[in-house]
């Protein structure tokens, strides 16, 4: 159910989740901004969320679609196994996702191509310029912009990716898209030396924020990527990452990423594509200021589909239905079904057990508060930092700051928290409410 509400409003009685700590205070939404323990006398409307807790709102900066919505090639049609491009699908399928990401707790979320052909990505990204050119078409969560994906990355580590659609490293393959500055986020495997560095430098140059994936590099060339404006590691350690236990070169992506104290890593919180105990691992490693959650969800999720096709390449829904996988290959998956909320549930329970690592013999479990603020800088917080959308006052709670927030319901014990979305607030409206 999507609310718009009055102009002030109170939120009365909850947890407040900080940076810091969590604390119990009032928030006051005014004008799309936060007030802490405010002084207002009047309110136009005053939420009691007591016993509740209120984080950042989750920011997703790897998606690529949902409920047959995929943004590379528009709404999938299951009976022909093809795609609708047209702008009536896409101006559909935004408004879908804008939507429907609100009950997942999502508030704002970049939209990423597979490797696809030129004009698959002209057309996507000339979708979606023309959709956000016109601001008050967004309902609710923020489409933020584009994630160039699949246009370079290693052939050879192409995963579920369709590696006859990986473009030549240079600046003109990447104009040739015409996104119109829509792309905000892109992936350069720092593979190819020269050539990478280059196009690193250069889209950086543009204030794309460059992250590496699907890379089998060294860890001199992931150094000498980052020197170019590499930023961060798309998906650490999901299948087409490369390592080397050899001390060649410095060893391979994930030795260059575990020692760098610059580069962000993104991980796949849905326990499948990470293990678990690496995930606390690579934690414990990079600290929590440099972690980022995403969910790499896919256009099956939250559909009925059991197989389906997209960039030439064959999927199916595990037995399960818990993720996806390609056709033949039983350990590469395919993008996932993931949902934030579910990314942050995970994560929750992951933190309050005792774990057994796997380069560490132990994680003890972190008390509730300390790992929901923990939880809550990953899937909130550190996206923003990385995209410089902190620099406008999102991904925090405090005074000032942008009234983009998630309240959460938070029942069970250590290891065995549920999570549900109680309320999902942008711009200080309450935009969508599960009473």
């Amino acid at each position: 159910m999507i609310i718009f509400n009055m102009k002030t409003v109170k939120l009365k009685g909850g947890f407040v989740v900080t940076g810091k700590n969590v604390e119990r205070t009032d928030i006051i939404l005014s004008e799309g901004r936060i007030l802490l323990a405010g002084e207002e006398e009047h309110c136009d409307q005053v939420v009691d969320i007591t016993g509740k807790y209120v984080v950042p709102g989750f920011v997703d900066i790897h998606f690529h679609g949902y409920n047959l919505f995929e943004f590379t090639s528009g709404l999938y049609d299951v009976k022909s196994e093809t795609f609708d491009n047209s702008p009536a699908a896409y101006d559909q399928g935004f408004e879908m996702l804008s939507n429907t990401l609100l009950k997942f707790g999502v508030t704002g979320f970049y939209v990423g191509t597979w490797a696809s052909p030129i004009t698959n990505l002209r057309n996507c990204y000339a979708q979606l310029y023309r959709y956000l050119s016109n601001a008050s078409n967004q309902p609710g969560a923020r489409i933020l912009g584009g994630l160039l994906e699949g246009s370079f990355l290693n052939p050879q580590m192409a995963g579920a990716q369709n590696p006859d659609y990986v473009l030549e490293f240079c600046a003109d393959s990447f104009d040739r898209i015409e996104d119109k500055g829509t792309i905000k986020l892109a992936n350069v495997a720092p593979d190819f030396c020269r050539q990478s560095y280059e196009l690193t430098e250069y889209l950086a140059g543009k204030g794309i924020v460059v992250g590496a994936g699907h890379s089998n590099a060294t860890c001199q060339q992931i150094m000498k990527a980052t020197k170019a404006g590499l930023k961060y590691f798309i998906h650490l350690t999901n299948g087409p990452t490369g390592g080397s236990y050899k001390p060649f070169n410095g060893g391979g992506a994930i030795e260059a990423v575990l020692k760098s104290d610059e580069l962000y890593a993104e991980q796949i919180l849905d326990g499948y594509h990470v293990n678990p105990a690496y995930v606390r691992d690579i934690l414990k490693r990079k600290g929590a200021d440099r972690i980022i959650g995403i969910t790499d969800c896919l256009f099956a999720a939250g559909s009925q589909v059991r197989q389906f096709t997209s960039g030439g390449i064959r999927g199916a829904v595990s037995e399960d239905g818990q993720y996806f996988q390609v056709v033949g290959k039983t350990n590469t998956l395919f993008s996932s079904n993931l949902t934030m909320n579910r990314g942050f549930s995970n994560l929750l329970n992951w933190l309050t057990i005792d774990m057994q690592g796997i380069w560490n013999r132990l994680h003890n479990a972190l008390e509730f508060e300390q790992a929901l603020v923990i939880v809550a800088k990953i899937l909130s917080t550190n996206p923003c930092v990385l995209t410089g959308l902190d620099k406008k006052g999102y991904g925090s709670i405090k005074d000032g700051a942008t009234a983009d927030l998630c309240v959460l319901d938070i029942t069970g014990s250590q290891g065995s928290y549920n999570v549900e979305v109680e309320s999902t607030i942008v711009d200080g409206r309450i935009v969508y409410s599960a009473a």
